[in-house]
């Protein structure tokens, strides 16, 4: 369990944040169910809850599943709720068909934050921040190089302050191509690079920021540049 205390614009409150547990599952789907992301969380998330973990991030299934409470709350239920997996993406471009085991490497490298919610009354106290910061530790710490989320453009500048890069179109550079991520409007993608060796950054003629080194070997060459909307490398 880490805790935290977050900065906030109203007031600090000390956040005790650990994997989700039995008792806290409904209140976890219904913290889950305030998010705006564009739909996004996983329709089996009930479902994952029962796995027990795969892998060294998860707590259920293949999921990262936190849950936040304040200290010395005489309220028991959370305040707030963060689900993480594999991205979609990881199992949707043309070289995994060749190469089926790129799959499984992606979902060891690449975390997508599905959802992250805080209840109402509890807002602007930094319960979001701390869900977030240890989902990245965690991340870090497993050896993932990159998170992603999908948000709502009013909070493009809460993201912004926590490190990530927002666009409504984000490339991930992959050999002979890039993966692009386009959010329907209005959501946008957010990207928060956590190695060294990825970097996130504007090429001549890119629709939107481009993400490079997220494996070994996937770095753009000097000169890199978009034309016709394609990716040259």
């Amino acid at each position: 369990m880490a805790t935290v205390t977050p900065d906030s614009p109203a007031r600090a409150v000390r956040t005790d944040i650990a994997p989700l547990k039995r008792p806290d599952y409904a209140d976890y789907l219904a913290l889950l169910g305030l998010t705006t992301s564009g739909g996004s969380l996983p329709p089996e998330v009930a479902e994952v809850l029962t796995m027990a973990p795969v892998g060294p991030l998860a707590t259920h299934g293949t999921a990262l599943c936190l849950t936040a409470r304040q200290r010395r709350s005489t309220n028991p239920k959370p305040s707030g709720a963060i689900f993480a997996s594999s991205p979609d993406w990881a199992y949707q471009h043309p070289l995994v068909r060749t190469d089926p085991g790129l799959s499984s490497l992606l979902a060891r490298t690449a975390l997508l934050i599905y959802g992250v919610a805080v209840t109402p009354h509890r807002r602007r106290q930094g319960i979001a921040r701390a869900l977030l910061t240890e989902t990245e530790h965690r991340a870090r710490t497993a050896g993932y190089r990159l998170t992603s989320l999908i948000h709502d453009p009013d909070l493009t500048g809460f993201y912004q302050r926590l490190g990530y890069v927002t666009a409504s179109h984000v490339t991930i550079a992959m050999p002979d191509a890039g993966m692009g991520l386009t959010q329907p409007p209005p959501y946008m993608t957010a990207v928060k690079a956590l190695h060294p060796d990825v970097r996130i950054r504007q090429l001549p003629g890119a629709p939107g920021p481009v993400v490079s080194g997220l494996l070994p070997g996937w770095d753009l060459p000097t000169g890199a540049r978009f034309e016709g909307g394609r990716l040259i490398a």
